[in-house]
């Protein structure tokens, strides 16, 4: 048969397997190749209960995985990556290492003491990807070994999808090793598959929304999902001649708990709404997305504690409708519930009035539209300052350089991504604005010492065109036997 065409989009990786892997790899046989972005929060969340929004792009840069099965029950998985992000690592063993004789895999405390003897902790990663993968029936026991090299070319700054990215990208390579069909893949349900095995093993919840995005963002487009049990995803083509662009602040992670912190102190309001509905006999709402600001301005806010600690949220709802609640809640912590539960309600409300700005922006270009897209940026990051407690002074820097900018410099607004996660800036601008925008950033850098990059490329989905099988040096005799033979 003849070899299949690389896609101009693995090009890059296909040069890197030759130099970094082509001692663990067969380059003369088949081979799966996958690849998946990074993604930009942009805005909505933390929180993902049903009927909150949000809005996400992916990034033009990804993680690209190599997976090839073996003849021998050997797995060795080789993971290449930038010194800032811990460098290369490696890790060999065999079937039996991580699965039983019966096969599910072994205890997760097994899994744990046999990587840190192997001194490789970071494979309880890649067996969260596979549990993950195995518990929502994607993925069975291998019949065989196999090798897989992962490259993530995401950004050394902290965030930007990149983990994400990584998790997408090799349980597309893990999908595709089994021989299933490609139209048969469901973007959410690998999301789900991504999420569950984090959770189950790592104990981390991670956002949906980035895992969505990875699989499933068209380039050039925004992707906007309203949250339920089945997320209903909406691609939105940016209008021309505006650009998100993502800035590095640089430093430490500004606060990795703020968005767990934010989202534990909604969710804990909601549950005391929940209670004064359940009694006024009214129905009950899946998620601070369901109410809207009058509503809440109304009289609903009355219902939920200004401030509230964790031992006492803990000793009084000793059940929650909310499920996993009380397992979030830090008995030490003190929750400023309302501040927080307004947060998550104003929040869904600026992601739908960006798209809506954004769309009448684009048909009808006046520049004030653009403007208004930018104030929602702008409000949701006063309120990670004002109600989720922000404090970061290189974030505060940069972000006063940008604003002070502003509209004069076709800047219209900015925001922390990924909720204190990381240190990326998502800025909205006119296309215009790039090289004044570069300026600032290179400026922050001068400054400070610290990041300056910024990336403004939109990628695509890895479950929309992130698969590849052939192989990647052909034998040229096989080649040429081949076409003769397809001759008529």
């Amino acid at each position: 048969m003849p070899v299949p065409t690389l896609y101009p989009s693995l090009l890059p990786f296909s040069s890197v397997l030759k130099g970094a892997a082509g001692d663990i790899l067969q380059l003369d046989a088949p081979m799966w190749l996958t690849r998946a972005p990074g993604s930009l929060d942009i805005l909505g969340g933390p929180s993902e209960l049903p009927g909150s929004a949000s809005v996400s792009m992916a990034t033009g840069r990804s993680v690209y995985s190599a997976l090839q099965n073996r003849d021998d029950d050997v797995i060795q998985i080789r993971f290449l990556c930038t010194p800032a992000k811990g460098g290369n690592r490696e890790w060999k063993g065999h079937i039996s290492t991580i699965y039983t004789k019966k096969g599910p895999p072994r205890s997760l405390a097994v899994l744990q003491a046999q990587f840190e003897e192997d001194k490789a902790p970071w494979m309880m990663v890649m067996m969260a990807i596979m549990i993950g993968l195995r518990r929502t029936h994607q993925l069975n026991t291998p019949k065989q070994g196999f090798t897989l090299v992962v490259w993530d070319r995401t950004p050394d700054g902290i965030g930007f999808g990149s983990e994400i990215a990584v998790a997408t990208s090799v349980a597309l390579a893990l999908k595709g090793s089994t021989g299933l069909d490609k139209k048969r893949v469901d973007g959410i349900r690998v999301a789900r598959a991504i999420v569950y095995g984090y959770t189950e093993v790592l104990g981390r919840s991670i956002p949906m929304t980035q895992v969505l995005t990875s699989c499933n963002a068209q380039k050039g487009c925004l992707l906007a999902i309203e949250h339920g049990m089945d997320p209903v995803m909406t691609w939105l083509p940016l209008p021309e001649h505006v650009v998100v662009a993502a800035v590095d602040a640089g430093g430490e992670a500004p606060d990795p708990e703020m968005g767990l912190h934010a989202m534990t102190g909604a969710r804990m309001g909601l549950e005391h709404l929940n209670v004064a509905l359940r009694k006024a006999k009214q129905s009950q709402r899946g998620g601070w997305g369901q109410v809207s600001s009058a509503e809440f301005e109304g009289g609903l806010r009355s219902h939920v504690p200004t401030k509230e600690g964790g031992k006492d949220f803990l000793s009084k709802f000793k059940e929650t409708s909310d499920e996993g609640l009380r397992e979030m809640v830090n008995p030490e912590e003190n929750y400023r519930d309302r501040a927080l539960s307004e947060h998550h309600v104003r929040e869904s409300g600026r992601a739908r009035r960006l798209l809506q700005h954004l769309q009448d922006y684009g048909r009808t270009k006046r520049e004030d539209c653009l403007a208004e897209s930018g104030r929602g940026l702008n409000s949701s990051h006063r309120s990670y300052l004002e109600k989720c407690g922000l404090k970061n002074d290189h974030i505060h820097s940069l972000r006063t350089e940008l604003t002070t900018a502003g509209r004069m410099a076709g800047l219209f607004g900015t925001r922390l991504a990924e909720h204190g996660h990381g240190t990326f800036m998502v800025v909205l601008g006119h296309a215009t604005a790039m090289p004044r925008l570069r300026e600032i950033a290179a400026a922050h850098r001068k400054k400070t010492g610290l990041g300056g990059m910024v990336f403004n490329e939109t990628g695509q989905g890895g479950v929309l065109d992130g698969w590849w099988e052939g192989v990647l040096d052909a034998n040229e005799e096989e080649n040429l036997s081949s076409n003769a033979s397809s001759k008529p």
